[in-house]
């Protein structure tokens, strides 16, 4: 295959993913709230995909690296998700709902980190730009999530049937990529954080991105919830989730030029201050402030994907590509979503929807503050220890 025909394909790979992607988790938290589900059970589901990505997704990353057909294994993963993400149609209520998101994050929680390693994997190979790559999926999202926000605004439950198409679609389009073999090389059992990557500064990028992944769960979480709760329609979902998508645009463009000069660390350190930021805008209740806040989805989750993925990328040990992926899902996925869901449960109970916007961005406010002084002071005593 010629290489721009390579590239053709990846690109299309990622817009038909995060176009799947943009059929129906937006909407989950409007769904759930049409259903009668109170916003601490909508935390608790909403920590379900987080739970499966911290004890499942390490499970799916092994395989991949084990087996090293990994997009037969990404294959299998996504079509049991088409057959997954239909139990929502059948029935309804909290315990329902708690059994069917169990069995759709069980399979889709690996698929976006899976996917990453083989698209990472193919555009090193063919010396692509993966932010051009990237731009594909941004553009499908965004296109995607405004035409569903108003096709679902009379039967939310569309979305479902939605959604299981678009995941037969994508497993057309994997179907186009090279099953590659992945390199085999050492034999531990475990994958062991030390033998996985070769940079020490992975553990605070590990923090920015939990922080980072914090915010923008309870964001993500509650956002739908309190668009609903003011009185607007799904529509103003689909909206914000195009504005959102749209603004990653620029950075896209911009993303390696800043990487080159700043650094990845510091970018997730910046990123981490314009999610509060964000959760301040998103908590005013004015639409204008709450659009704004959507704006920043190209300074916060962005530059924070990105510099995350690149980052892990390129500070990988030989044959550990999908288990370093992984563990950044772990990490984000994981333990930033399940915490930020199932904390947000509780203080919107607690002290409303609004009130919690406004702790949850000083509390991440001053954690980040805290990692990046430990990181200058790290980097300086290993400067020392060289000398």
């Amino acid at each position: 295959m010629s290489n721009r025909k390579e590239i053709l394909k990846l690109l299309a790979v990622n817009t038909v993913l995060w176009s799947v992607m943009a059929l129906y988790s937006p909407f989950m938290g409007a769904f759930y709230t049409k259903q009668g589900i109170s916003n601490t059970q909508i935390g608790m589901l909403s920590a379900i995909g987080p739970l499966a990505a911290l004890f499942i997704q390490p499970f799916w990353g092994i395989m991949s690296d084990k087996i090293g057909k990994r997009r037969n294994v990404l294959i299998f993963i996504v079509f049991g998700s088409s057959l997954a993400i239909l139990s929502y149609r059948i029935h309804s209520g909290f315990l329902y709902f708690l059994v069917c998101t169990v069995l759709l994050t069980s399979f889709s929680t690996a698929i976006i980190p899976l996917c990453d390693a083989i698209v990472t994997n193919l555009t090193r190979k063919n010396k692509v730009n993966f932010a051009f790559i990237r731009i594909g999926g941004t553009v499908g999202y965004a296109i995607t999530v405004l035409i569903i926000g108003n096709l679902v605004k009379q039967d939310i439950k569309r979305i479902f049937l939605f959604g299981c198409a678009g995941f037969l679609l994508l497993i057309f389009f994997l179907l186009l990529l090279p099953n590659e073999q992945a390199v085999k090389k050492e034999k531990t059992k475990l994958p062991v954080k030390e033998k996985i990557f070769t940079n020490y500064q992975i553990r605070f990028v590990l923090l920015f991105a939990f922080l980072l992944q914090l915010g923008l769960t309870f964001c993500g979480t509650y956002y739908g919830v309190y668009v609903i709760k003011l009185g607007f329609s799904a529509s103003i979902l689909g909206v914000s989730s195009s504005i959102s998508a749209l603004s990653e645009i620029p950075i896209l463009l911009l993303i390696n030029k800043l990487i080159k000069r700043f650094g990845p660390v510091n970018i997730l350190a910046f990123s981490v201050a314009m999610v509060a930021l964000r959760l301040v805008f998103a908590a005013s209740g004015l639409l204008p402030l709450m659009l704004m806040s959507q704006l920043l989805q190209s300074v916060t989750y962005m530059t924070c994907y990105y510099s995350c993925v690149m980052f892990i990328s390129e500070n990988v040990a030989e044959g550990k590509l999908s288990q370093g992926q992984s563990i950044l899902a772990m990490v984000q996925t994981g333990l930033g979503s399940t915490l930020g869901s199932l904390l947000g449960g509780a203080m919107t109970e607690e002290f409303g929807i609004k009130h919690s916007f406004y702790v949850l961005a000083g509390a991440i406010a001053v954690i980040s503050v805290m990692n990046f002084l430990l990181l200058r002071m790290d980097g300086k005593r290993r400067k020392v220890q060289e000398v």
